[in-house]
């Protein structure tokens, strides 16, 4: 019987953890202007953002209940929060907006599409 209770737990442990999608590099296609987009999203909740390899944006952020919230060093603090969009077998992402009051960050965010680096 314990053995029985052991294997519901671990089979229902497996089906309710999810995965981590974020966390890794991502980057964009080339843009019309000629720039692409990278964006590092850390295990410890940090981010950095780079155009053409150099550093363009860094904050933290948090995934919880398919919300991404972030706060960056570009809106003087301002709290944003997005709907993370995985698409392609998990391997591109895109943002839905929620809420967010910085208008050049909204309006980066609403074009950017990225592709997991592997």
């Amino acid at each position: 019987m314990k053995t029985i209770m052991l294997s519901f737990g671990l089979l229902l442990t497996a089906f309710t953890i999810e995965p981590d999608l974020l966390t890794g590099r991502w980057q964009s296609p080339v843009s019309p202007k000629g720039n692409v987009t990278t964006v590092v999203f850390k295990a410890d909740n940090t981010f950095e953002g780079f155009v053409n390899n150099k550093p363009f944006v860094s904050g933290s952020y948090k995934l919880q209940d398919s919300v991404f919230t972030m706060q960056d060093n570009g809106c003087n603090g301002v709290v944003s929060m997005y709907k993370p969009i995985f698409f392609s077998n998990n391997d591109s992402l895109r943002f839905e907006l929620i809420m967010d009051s910085c208008i050049n960050r909204s309006e980066g965010v609403k074009r950017l599409v990225l592709g997991r680096v592997k």
